[in-house]
């Protein structure tokens, strides 16, 4: 039996971001879709020798419509200053507090949630021994600002924040707490709320905030998507292919983003491997036959 191209390898959901930095090969599965590549040769510029966090923290603010690649576009920059670290005899570990708290909590509660569990999680991590930093954990404002001394001496905590409704007020705390040693990682569905903040953003850390943005898809974006995870099919019952001008028909007539897309040819391709019979290339007609099928099991999801 085939294996679905469009599983990637080390994800439990077909529509889970990309993280490099729990699965290393995840590193080559990155597809230039969405502006995502040249937001990251941005990020790598703009923050070309990492080590300048040790003694000047940031934060980093990645923009763009749902599902349009944020949070793997985050985990990719994650991944590239964690690596530099490393190769320049600093210590680095990334902490994922993406799904920490609840978008209906306070900001301030969040704000406390968040620094206790980062302070938690250094502290289980080895990389600080100050049982001062433990007794402040539930006091950001004290603890951040004391942190930069607890901590090891050539150590950077690299932060993956949760989303939030309110995110544009909270990034701006963010940034005022991007002291030494710490670099903040934000996302946001909406630019003009960002926009709309940057002027505070741009004054509030010790350094101007990275602000990055990724958006839809763009008419060679799926094509190129497809063909680079069908290329990827290992050696066995070879799956029908999708041209980029079948891809290119069914993204204009119905405009999404990368996350569905993968979850519409995950699914397709899923369906296809388990039948006897194949098709030998896989059509428009069959695609919007597939997608209303799904649709009325399972509402908008498709």
């Amino acid at each position: 039996m085939s294996v679905n191209p469009f599983a990637v390898p080390g994800l439990n959901r077909p529509d889970d971001p990309l993280n490099p930095v729990r699965e290393m090969k995840h590193t080559n599965y990155y597809v230039d879709v969405d502006n995502t590549a040249a937001a990251f040769g941005l990020f790598q510029d703009r923050l070309s020798d990492p080590t300048s966090l040790v003694t000047d923290g940031r934060l980093v603010i990645v923009a763009g419509p749902e599902q349009c690649g944020k949070s793997a576009l985050i985990n990719r920059c994650a991944h590239w200053v964690q690596e530099r670290l490393l190769g320049s005899r600093h210590s680095a570990r990334v902490f994922d507090l993406t799904r920490l708290v609840e978008l209906t909590e306070t900001k301030a509660d969040r704000r406390r949630s968040v620094c206790r569990a980062l302070i938690d999680r250094l502290w289980q991590a080895g990389a600080v021994t100050d049982q001062r930093l433990l007794e402040l954990r539930g006091q950001p404002d004290e603890a951040y600002l004391y942190l930069a001394g607890a901590v090891q001496e050539k150590f950077v905590a690299i932060v993956l924040l949760p989303p939030s409704g309110e995110l544009a007020r909270e990034l701006v705390q963010y940034a005022r707490d991007a002291h030494s040693k710490i670099l903040f990682f934000g996302e946001s569905s909406y630019e003009s709320y960002v926009e709309t903040a940057w002027p505070e953003l741009e004054h509030a850390g010790s350094a101007p905030p990275i602000y990055l943005t990724v958006g839809s898809l763009t008419k060679q974006d799926a094509g190129r998507f497809a063909h680079d995870r069908l290329r990827r099919s290992p050696a066995g019952p070879l799956l029908p292919p999708v041209t980029a001008a079948t891809l290119d028909r069914v993204t204009e007539k119905r405009p999404m983003s990368i996350g569905e897309l993968q979850t519409l040819l995950y699914g397709l391709y899923e369906e296809l491997r388990l039948q006897p019979d194949l098709t030998e290339e896989v059509t428009y007609q069959y695609i919007s036959e597939f997608y209303l099928r799904k649709a009325r099991l399972l509402g908008n999801r498709y």
